[in-house]
């Protein structure tokens, strides 16, 4: 298998699955707003910082406003992770390896992206948006339900698994900074309760977990409970513990991976080493963003193993 090949379906799995996280990010900050108490103050800002991109929308926006945080993160085309970007690049990576994947996978993903397109302006209004997010995100599962059923477990598909699982668990991580960001902001004491219930049920919702973590917990929902069962359950096809699992079971079958096994083998080691961290404190915020800058390093071994291997020559 070709460098540039791999490397193009591994990134048109990370896009579409950042096309899907982007999607429910949006779409749990919209229910949010709906369900916490008019006392509470959310802003749409937060999605911004978890997506990184202070910079980008400091220089390209005038203030923090919904229309302008929405237009950044979904439609904005010189945003490179904006959701229209990223499903840009998805289209355009499954365009140029047609010949390796299912037909169906090209006749998906170019109807989900015309659709889009052709809607993008309900990005605009929070009940379209909401109906066009959920429209994106079934497309999403959809199209990863169809490879998984219809392609061999050959090569092809393990760099679409392992694009697939680094940034789930990446997006797993931002959506757990949500909470902490929250918190951190929160000053409603009256109903304290019941505000963080409303809140991380949604941070569940967001990453498809309410019904698993109430089968798993079968208690009320906490914050550090939904905390430890995002990070650390070993079942949950979401959780980072899981994805990193994932990872390493791909990798072991890819030539010359003993480099990235060692990383993800230590990786496992510290995260059931890790101490617990209450909720909304610096401490988990740092913790989690240590977390990202890890799968960053684990991208970029990805990158001299299989995608650039003469930098390593």
């Amino acid at each position: 298998m070709l460098s540039r090949v791999a490397e193009r379906v591994y990134w048109l799995a990370r896009y579409i699955e950042r096309v899907e996280n982007t999607a429910r990010l949006a779409r749990v900050q919209s229910q949010l707003m709906f369900d916490l108490p008019r006392a509470v103050k959310l802003s749409w800002f937060t999605l911004v910082e978890i997506t990184s991109s202070e910079t980008y929308f400091e220089e390209n926006y005038d203030a923090k406003t919904e229309k302008n945080c929405m237009a950044m993160l979904l439609s904005d085309r010189n945003n490179g992770n904006s959701l229209m970007s990223s499903l840009w690049w998805a289209r355009e990576n499954t365009r140029t390896t047609r010949d390796i994947l299912p037909r169906e996978a090209w006749l998906h993903i170019n109807e989900l992206y015309l659709h889009v397109k052709t809607h993008q302006d309900d990005f605009l209004t929070r009940s379209k948006r909401n109906q066009l997010l959920e429209y994106i995100i079934k497309s999403c599962q959809a199209w990863s339900g169809m490879l998984s059923s219809t392609m061999s477990q050959n090569y092809t598909y393990r760099f679409i698994k392992l694009g697939m699982s680094i940034e789930r668990a990446d997006m797993t991580s931002r959506i757990l900074d949500v909470g902490g960001l929250f918190l951190a902001q929160d000053d409603v004491v009256d109903d304290e309760y019941q505000t963080h219930s409303i809140l991380w049920a949604n941070l569940l919702k967001s990453a498809s977990g309410y019904f698993m973590y109430r089968q798993h917990v079968q208690t009320e929902i906490n914050g550090q409970q939904v905390v430890d069962f995002l990070i650390h359950d070993p079942e949950f096809a979401r959780s980072i513990r899981f994805c990193v699992n994932v990872m390493k079971q791909v990798t072991e079958r890819l030539p010359a991976s003993q480099p990235i096994n060692s990383a993800l083998e230590q990786f496992l080691i510290r995260l059931e080493d890790t101490e617990r961290f209450d909720v909304g404190s610096i401490a988990l915020h740092d913790y989690l963003d240590q977390l990202q800058q890890d799968f960053s390093v684990l991208h970029n071994l990805c990158y001299e193993l299989w995608f650039n291997p003469k930098l390593v020559a």
